[in-house]
């Protein structure tokens, strides 16, 4: 935590740093659903999302990503540039495919102080 950027793969629930930071993101994600500012979504969804590491304001989190590209774009390394903001909701519902890892339902990009636009 001190060195490095962290991924975390799984949820609140599952994963043991989530669990001890997801109070303090700006997404919150329970058994229930995601919520932030005055959208939730249920509990099918699931975020990714890029955020200062609460634990360590000098590094980040990741969460249940990593590159943003999918398959469709290792046929063309031009094509290897990053896919989604920030954030993004998806719907897990949709299966995952070549170009997206399900539904994207909402995506942006925080402001300069790491707040909702």
């Amino acid at each position: 935590i001190a060195q490095h950027n962290l991924i975390l793969w799984g949820s609140p629930s599952s994963n043991s740093v989530y669990k001890k930071i997801a109070d303090q993101l700006p997404i919150q994600w329970n058994e229930t659903g995601i919520s932030f500012e005055d959208k939730t979504y249920p509990a099918d969804h699931a975020p990714i999302m890029i955020y200062p590491n609460p634990l360590n304001r000098d590094k980040y989190i990741v969460t249940n990503s990593s590159f943003t590209y999918r398959e469709y774009d290792y046929l063309n390394n031009a094509r290897q540039t990053p896919k989604l903001p920030d954030w993004a909701i998806i719907d897990l519902k949709e299966k995952p495919n070549s170009r997206y890892p399900g539904k994207v339902v909402e995506a942006d990009f925080f402001n300069e102080e790491w707040r909702f636009k």
